[in-house]
């Protein structure tokens, strides 16, 4: 599946604390994420698990957030993407 993802895997595991608080050594890494025409960097964490999880650092790279009362996403701020150097 990671290599399906395009997932670059960092040189060393890293504590994660997962949301029922437990601890987990795991490896990490780098993919891209993209829902609709938006797309950024995200961090994953490489281990088994039952249902793949797409957590809120990636939507908030996105700009995106679940909106509670519809279950659906929604824009948080605009987004644009900067090319080339200042000025």
């Amino acid at each position: 599946m990671e290599r399906r993802l395009g997932v670059s895997r960092l040189s060393r595991k890293q504590t994660v604390i997962l949301a029922d608080g437990r601890h987990l050594e795991a490896e990490v890494g780098l993919v891209m994420v993209r829902i609709g025409d938006r797309s950024a960097a995200s961090t994953v964490v490489i281990t088994d698990c039952d249902e793949p999880l797409l957590g809120v650092e990636a939507l908030e790279g996105l700009g995106l957030a679940v909106d509670p009362t519809t279950g659906s996403l929604r824009p948080t701020r605009a987004y644009t993407v900067r090319l080339g150097g200042v000025g």
